[in-house]
This record gives structure tokens, C-alpha cells and sequence, in this order.
């Protein structure tokens, strides 16, 4: 008996060019509902891939209805229309929202875990990833750190990179070892909510400037520093959340120059930066003994790692040390390990490429859906910036969107301090499962840009 064996493409997560050869074979008819699959041993022989791929293949396969598994029988095709469904209630006229409120790394174009853990599982040294490390993280990830720090254009030394459990978890500790309860943080009048948490649980005051397509002015910075007495500035150097806004060289020597003549600590908080297109102008370079980095790998490689590096000025390596190990003791020397594998291997950047490519297709569906509505984003971006017509207020607009099935985020949740809220929402363009379904969800926010909101009560 000839078996059964798929097309998988290069250019993507093996386990996921399974699932798709699935579905586009049921859809030509080499596949016949009813049909069954060969073995995961089987096929991974076939495949040359290991068993772990074929399982997750086919589990992803399952969740999009495509296969169900059967005791005794192995894994099934379930019939393509008006058949089976599946399990998780999902399908293309599922009335299920669309998220495009959540800003995620594309899951479906992460790295191959199961691949990554057969490896890491036959070296003799694997058991030491269970065990208790230093808390700034081990050398060989501190110096994986100091190369993901090079992508984006900020050179460090292993010396100076911190690991730690994500990039919200860097920031709480910067936040906690550099300022006291009570101390002044200049930030851009709408920013990451993120950010107020942490400031909000520590009793640190964030103080709002005002933001351009540039990011923070320095005309407004430096009013701040003046009437507030601000000790420390959090901005990104690139592709700001949620305005996306990228500061070009001149404004970022100019705010170098402020952080020195005011002595202000610097917080760069790169969580977008590798998605803009035009090259990083970071204050790491230009104040390096004043700026510290969080070069986070949850939205180019893998969110569910939690691993993150911070490059810090040497003489406060070591009171950060002291605020990991307050917090966390130390990040997951596994979920190190995994990060550091990627980014020595090469995978890492592979993803990183894969992911813009995606992003780009993205931003095209978005531009031609709400082709003449006001929005700000990027080519390769991962959310966009949509502007509101007026009388629409941006909790309106949230609400109604819901109520169709879509959700986003209204601009009140970025408004820092007393900050209006403004006349915008957030628009994910990562987390729909396909660009199909983007589609549709922006769909429904053009119809709804087209329609006034109704009095009392949101549009349905």
C-alpha cells in the first residue's frame, strides 16, 4: 500500500505545512472523509521529521476539524462540509469573537518546541536546566542575550545582559531598583497599560508628555522635568505601542541630551522595535551609561517563553541581580535555554523573518479594508492605530465592536494619568488565527466607521 505523504514548504513550522497539506488534500480529494492517517511513526519516517512534529501536525489538524483521533482506529479525516464538528466548537461560520484586541507573537508561525526539546533532551548537560542558577541567568544565555541585543542595533558585552521571565518582568524590576515609591517617571501621554501597572503596584507616579509620530517631544519632556521634578523617563525606541510612532536620529540625540542635563535613568522597552522598518536610533547607543534595554523575545520568536534580556549601565548589574532574585529568584533556566538555542542557532532570526513577512500580508489586508480611514501603522507591524469618527467615542466603539463578534481596545486603556482618553482604538493584527479572518474582523470596524453610534446604547 502506496502511504500517504504531504507536500511540506520551507518556509514554514513543519507541524503546521502538515496541517495544511491535510486540509488541502481533503479539499482536492486525495484525502476521502472516513479515510485513516497513517501512523505517527509512519509518517515521521516518511517525512524524515520526528514523531513529536507528526503529533502536534495532527494535533492541529484536529482543532481545525480536519481529523479526529478514534481508540483503536488511529487518526481519522472528518468530513469536509456538513459534517463533523469539531470539537472546539470552531468553523468558518463559527459565531466565536475575533480577537483583534491581543497583540500576539502569530503562534502559528512560532518555532518547533517539540523539535527544540528532543534536542535538549539528549544533551548530557539537560538536567542542569532544572536546577537552581545565577540570578542574573547563566553566561551561555547572557551571552545569547548580548547577541539578540545586536538585532536590534545595540551593541553588549554578556557582562552587562541580565535574563529575565519576560519583558513586563524587566520592567517591574528596572522600576523597583531605580526608583522609590513616590518618584516621578516621565512616559508619552498614551502608552503601554503594562507600564501603569507596575508603576501603579510600586507607588511610582507616571508623569505624561506629549507623543508625536516621533514618540516623546522633548519640548514636553523637558516642561515636565521642570514643574514635576522627574527622576527617570520610560519610552520605545521603535514602533511605540499603541501609536506606533518611531523616532528618527535627531529626536533621539535631542532626548539624550535632556536625559544627561536633567540625569534622568532611561527605560527602552523594545517589545515592537524589530517590527519597524527604518533602523534603530536607541538611546542605549547614545546614553549608554544612563539608558537600560529590554530586548524581549515574546513578539519575534515566542511569547510563552517569558524570556527576556536587559542591558544595563555596568556599575548596576548587580542591584539588578538583587531585584531578579527578589522577584523571581531567577528566570526559567529552561525557557533560557530554549531562547538561547534559537538565537545561537539561527531559528530565531528565521522566525523574526517569517513573522515580518506575515505582518506585511497583514498590514496589506488592512489597508485595503479600511482604505480612507485615518489609521497609523507600520509595514510590518503588529497592531495599528485606528483613528475614530466623530461622535464616536472609543468604549462605544469597543462595546459595539464586541457585540458584532470583534474585539479591540479602546484608547481609555492607554490614557496615562489624567490624560483624555482619546478617539481611538487598537487594532491587533497578530492574533487572528488566519488573514481571512483579520479580514472579516475589519470588516465589521469598517461597517461599523460607516455608522453613527445610536444614543444610550451601542450599535448591534
Amino acid at each position: 500500500m502506496t502511504i500517504w505523504t504531504p507536500f511540506l514548504p520551507e518556509d514554514r513550522p513543519k507541524y503546521l505545512g502538515l496541517a495544511d497539506a491535510i486540509e488541502a488534500d481533503l479539499a482536492k480529494g486525495r484525502l476521502v472523509p472516513g479515510q485513516r492517517l497513517p501512523t505517527h511513526r509512519d509518517l515521521a519516517d516518511v517525512l524524515g521529521v520526528t514523531v513529536g512534529t507528526v503529533t502536534r501536525g495532527y494535533a492541529e489538524a484536529a482543532r481545525r476539524g480536519s481529523v479526529r483521533g478514534e481508540v483503536g482506529r488511529g487518526t481519522i479525516i472528518c468530513p469536509s462540509e456538513n459534517g463533523t464538528i469539531p470539537w472546539w466548537g470552531g468553523g468558518q461560520d463559527s459565531r466565536q469573537s475575533i480577537d483583534l484586541g491581543l497583540v500576539t507573537g502569530m503562534y502559528g508561525l512560532d518555532p518547533d518546541l517539540g523539535a527544540a526539546l528532543s534536542e535538549l533532551a539528549a544533551r548530557p548537560d539537560a538536567q542542569d536546566f532544572l536546577r537552581y542558577q545565577p540570578s542574573r541567568g547563566m553566561a551561555r544565555h547572557r551571552e545569547a542575550g548580548a547577541l539578540w541585543c545586536s538585532r536590534f542595533g545595540v551593541a553588549a558585552h554578556p557582562e552587562q545582559v541580565l535574563v529575565t521571565a519576560g519583558g513586563q518582568h524587566a520592567l517591574l524590576v528596572l522600576l523597583s531598583v531605580l526608583f522609590r515609591p513616590g518618584d516621578r517617571v516621565a512616559a508619552g501621554n498614551v502608552n503601554y497599560p503594562g507600564l501603569m501597572s507596575a508603576a501603579a503596584l510600586l507607588g511610582i507616579k507616571l508623569v505624561p508628555v506629549a507623543l508625536d509620530v516621533e514618540g516623546v517631544v522633548p519640548e514636553a519632556l523637558e516642561e515636565a522635568c521642570a514643574r514635576e521634578g522627574v527622576r527617570g523617563l520610560y519610552c520605545m525606541p521603535g514602533a511605540h505601542n499603541p501609536t506606533t510612532a518611531t523616532p528618527g536620529a535627531a529626536r533621539q540625540g535631542r532626548l539624550a541630551e535632556l536625559a544627561r542635563s536633567r540625569n534622568l535613568l532611561v527605560i527602552e522597552d523594545a517589545a515592537y522595535a524589530l517590527t519597524a522598518e527604518s533602523p534603530l536610533f536607541s538611546l542605549a547607543n547614545l546614553a549608554p551609561e544612563r539608558t537600560f534595554f529590554i530586548a524581549s523575545v515574546s513578539k519575534m520568536v515566542a511569547g510563552g517563553l517569558r524570556v527576556a534580556f536587559v542591558k544595563s549601565p555596568p556599575e548596576q548589574v548587580e542591584r539588578l541581580g538583587l531585584g531578579i532574585t527578589g522577584t523571581t529568584w531567577m528566570a526559567s533556566p529552561l525557557c533560557a535555554e530554549i531562547a538561547a538555542s534559537w538565537i545561537l542557532n539561527g531559528m530565531a532570526d528565521a522566525t523574526m523573518r517569517r513573522k515580518r513577512s506575515e505582518a506585511a500580508r497583514r498590514n496589506d489586508v488592512a489597508g485595503k479594508v479600511l482604505a480612507g480611514r485615518d489609521f497609523l501603522g507600520l509595514k510590518n507591524g503588529y497592531f495599528i492605530w485606528l483613528a475614530l469618527p466623530e461622535p464616536w467615542r472609543a468604549s462605544d466603539f469597543e462595546r459595539a465592536a464586541g457585540l458584532r463578534g470583534v474585539v479591540v481596545i479602546a484608547g481609555d486603556a492607554f490614557a496615562v494619568g489624567q490624560t483624555p482618553a482619546p478617539a481611538s482604538v487598537r487594532v491587533s493584527l497578530s492574533a487572528a488565527r488566519s488573514r481571512e479572518e483579520l479580514e472579516r474582523g475589519l470588516g465589521v470596524l469598517a461597517e461599523l466607521l460607516g455608522e453613527a453610534p445610536r444614543p444610550g446604547r451601542a450599535i448591534v
